[in-house]
């Protein structure tokens, strides 16, 4: 388990994960939550990140630390819940819990540092400790009388949708012996995580971005769901297809079981079941993850009593258990390789990009939604919305508590050097210009883009002619016909570069090598402006595919190039093409003055 926890640290990225990091790496270098950072999710979301980025500034792995911390913790507290009283049904149920959690919900997010994986996992260990044992008559310790309603009442500060959980988690757990200590515990959970709200953040804020821009500005673009649409959409997401449904059977069938130990009406077990069921009212998907993790703890009340395996019962569990060990152990190649397949990348360009361009206290801006981009480049945001959406500009036209987070005014004090605007049609129904008229306005005046990326630079800071914004013209890249003894390849190189007069310490140069190894070398030959020529020999299998290969030169003028086979070939250089037909290879110029020079609709690295 904890081999396979260690490859889902680095499997996958994505936006909203990313969007908690950075909201996590902004409250720890001083920023407040709701007052500074802009974010409509709830406050103890960012409490694990905060921990983590006290130790130092982590990426995307470092953050999913906890979250695979928690996962082992809530097997434990199934393994160790008072409900299943077999040791060996114990061992059983944990390693298919454990199998289903680390290799199927994973496609579901649900390895990742998000609130809807921090709530499942909370309400397993609620479920397996507290309330699951008081239902069935099992009875529980006092000390879990205190965690359980400590972490109850915890779940609305993740997101206000799981008050109801919370509340019928409370009622349906309380016994009359344990009254005033279950409601005490429950007032300081709560008590604590304003307490804690009130450190990283503001209250105000916090009413005002998760209660009232929730709850009537978001509805303007997703629809004003209704009690009675919200219930529609819970049945709809439990019995969509085959699987939902039996998941929704096997609980049901489950609440049956634990019902019918109740005394007169289970009215315990009809509470617990609706609040499972107030999980699902914001559909399926990621969305649902506390509810697919519900669905692996409620099945031990079915093991409350001693079960006597059959020797074909046995059987059939021991293949059972001898496939989830082969699929945790990624013993199967194509398991190994669906997980490498979807690594988060070390690096992007625009990171590439921000660390040639800025230092580390520097901040920049990822718009509409490019969270990723900020850890990737190792940058805090230049603005409170650092991520830029329809529903953002909406609330300012009309904040409420006083609680405004103004995105141009930000830009316009920190003045980011570079930025990657992708101007995002959100849910192809809101472009750009509909919601981001005045950042548009500050990139117009102050910012130049790079032909063919969404990212721009701060005019100041461009040395002259560097070509990273001379033409708004549309590019297509292909590659040159391909090396071989009789046909050199030709070096176009760009008019911005044969026009300046400062010498070059390093170029790259961008090949294709099809997919493989090419055997021999080849040469590359620069001829100087004063006639004489530079050579270097170029082992042709040391080529990555559709990479920049680096040269050092001798800091002279170059004026034309070329790269001559020696004993191989097979590879190509990539070629730009504007709209009128003429290619430049794709060439990066490093000066001796500082300059450096990217060729128009190439990549920059």
């Amino acid at each position: 388990m904890v081999r396979y926890q260690i490859h889902l640290l680095t499997y996958i990225e994505w936006g909203d994960e990313s969007e908690t990091i950075v909201a996590a790496k902004m409250i720890a270098a001083g920023s407040g939550l709701y007052s500074d950072i802009f974010n409509h999710h709830g406050p103890l979301t960012f409490l694990f990140g905060l921990l983590v980025e006290s130790f130092g500034s982590f990426g995307v792995s470092g953050h999913r630390v906890p979250i695979a911390l928690l996962q082992l913790l809530a097997l434990c507290s199934i393994y160790f819940s008072p409900v299943m009283k077999d040791k060996w049904v114990r061992k059983i149920y944990v390693v298919l819990t454990a199998s289903v959690m680390l290799v199927y919900l994973p496609e579901y997010f649900g390895h990742m540092y998000k609130y809807q994986v921090i709530a499942g996992l909370l309400l397993v260990i609620i479920l397996a400790q507290y309330t699951l044992p008081v239902v069935s008559c099992q009875g529980t310790s006092g000390k879990w009388v205190i965690v359980g309603n400590l972490l109850i009442g915890s779940l609305p500060f993740l997101a206000i949708t799981y008050a109801p959980v919370s509340v019928l988690l409370f009622f349906a757990s309380l016994r009359r012996e344990a009254l005033v200590s279950s409601s005490v515990w429950l007032v300081v959970g709560v008590f604590l995580n304003f307490i804690f709200l009130a450190y990283i953040g503001s209250i105000p804020g916090y009413l005002a971005f998760h209660f009232y821009l929730n709850a009537k500005i978001l509805s303007l673009y997703s629809g004003d769901l209704s009690t009675l649409q919200l219930v529609h959409n819970a049945f709809v997401s439990a019995t969509g297809d085959v699987a939902q449904f039996s998941i929704l059977a096997l609980i049901i069938v489950a609440l049956s079981f634990l019902a019918a130990g109740e005394r007169g009406f289970p009215w315990r077990s009809v509470m617990l079941g609706a609040g499972i069921g107030s999980l699902l009212v914001r559909g399926l998907g990621f969305q649902a993850l506390p509810y697919f993790y519900v669905a692996l703890v409620v099945p031990v009340v079915f093991f409350k009593n001693q079960v006597r395996l059959g020797r074909q019962s046995a059987l059939i569990i021991m293949v059972l258990l001898v496939i989830c060990f082969a699929k945790v152990s990624l013993l199967v190649s194509e398991d190994k390789q669906r997980l490498q397949a979807r690594q988060i990348p070390a690096d992007t360009e625009f990171s590439r990009l921000v660390n040639f361009f800025t230092s580390r206290d520097d901040r920049i801006i990822a718009y509409s939604f490019q969270n990723f981009q900020y850890i990737a480049s190792d940058r805090l945001p230049a603005s409170g919305h650092f991520f830029y959406l329809p529903w953002q500009e909406k609330y300012n036209e009309d904040p409420r508590l006083g609680i405004k987070i103004d995105a141009c005014r930000d830009i316009k004090v920190h003045r980011p050097k570079v930025m990657f605007v992708d101007k995002w049609m959100v849910w192809d129904k809101y472009p750009w210009e509909s919601y981001a008229g005045c950042v548009q306005q500050v990139i117009d005046n102050d910012y130049s883009q790079i032909p063919g990326r969404p990212y721009y630079i701060r005019k100041d800071i461009l040395p002259n002619g560097m070509e990273v914004a001379s033409s708004e013209g549309v590019y297509k890249m292909q590659p040159s016909p391909q090396l071989d003894a009789h046909s050199p390849i030709r070096l176009r190189m760009t008019s911005g570069h044969l026009d300046d007069k400062a010498g070059v310490k390093r170029v790259g140069v961008m090949f294709a090598t099809y997919i493989r190894v090419n055997p021999g070398s080849a040469e590359l030959r620069l001829q100087r402006d004063d006639g004489s020529e530079f050579t270097q020999r170029i082992s042709l299998p040391d080529l990555a595919d559709n990479k920049y290969f680096y040269f050092d030169l001798d800091s002279s003028r170059y004026v034309s190039g070329k790269i001559v086979s020696i004993t191989g070939g097979g590879v190509s250089t990539w070629e730009s093409h504007d709209e009128k037909g003429d290619g430049k290879t794709c060439i990066t110029y490093e000066y001796n003055n500082g300059k450096r020079r990217f060729t128009p609709g190439c990549p920059l690295f």
